[in-house]
């Protein structure tokens, strides 16, 4: 086969795998830079918003805690379609609701409410990023992954001259290949 023919082929099938490729990089690109901030402490969590408000709520009547006063905590705070559960302790009682809690301190009757609101399009790309969904998805992940082999490859003979491979392109490929190689030898 010609030069010219493995050339043609190769950029055209760069292309194509790469147009079936978009959706997927795309996916993991924006997933991961959630992912490496909520690592870095900029979330709380990347699937979920997070927020507290502080309180003031009633104290039981006779001191103690049941059914009753949960649900009028509950209804003060606007969440009776919300409740769960809750829990007692030594001085305290925590109210579970669908979506995050009201814990008060019986002492005082000082509450916290925090609730968590989800993110809803990071929360799915998170599940495909950390293949979440487990069966196919494995196999289509690994198809994505050799997809994006095959454009590495590809990629580097699509350009000729002085801006393809023998030229601009060695230098930038080599660039690309030290940048990670001198992360691993400063920070392992």
């Amino acid at each position: 086969m010609q030069v010219k023919t493995l050339r043609r082929w190769n950029n055209i099938l760069h292309r194509d795998i790469g147009y079936l490729c978009v959706g997927m990089t795309l996916v993991y690109a924006i997933s991961g830079i959630v992912l490496n901030h909520f690592k870095a402490g900029d979330f709380q969590h990347p699937d979920y918003s997070q927020s507290t408000t502080d309180l003031r709520v009633s104290l039981p009547k006779d001191g103690r805690v049941d059914q009753a006063y949960v649900m009028s905590v509950v209804d003060q705070v606007k969440e009776k379609e919300h409740y769960k559960s809750y829990v007692t302790g030594d001085g305290y009682v925590q109210i579970f609701l669908s979506g995050g809690f009201v814990y008060i301190d019986l002492k005082t009757g000082e509450a916290q409410m925090e609730k968590k609101t989800t993110r809803y399009i990071i929360r799915e790309m998170n599940m495909l990023h950390y293949n979440s969904l487990k069966r196919f998805y494995t196999w289509f992940s690994d198809l994505y992954a050799a997809g994006l082999i095959f454009l590495a490859i590809t990629g580097l003979f699509v350009l000729r001259g002085r801006n393809g491979i023998l030229g601009r392109g060695a230098w930038l490929t080599a660039i690309g290949i030290l940048i990670p190689a001198i992360f691993l030898l400063f920070y392992s």
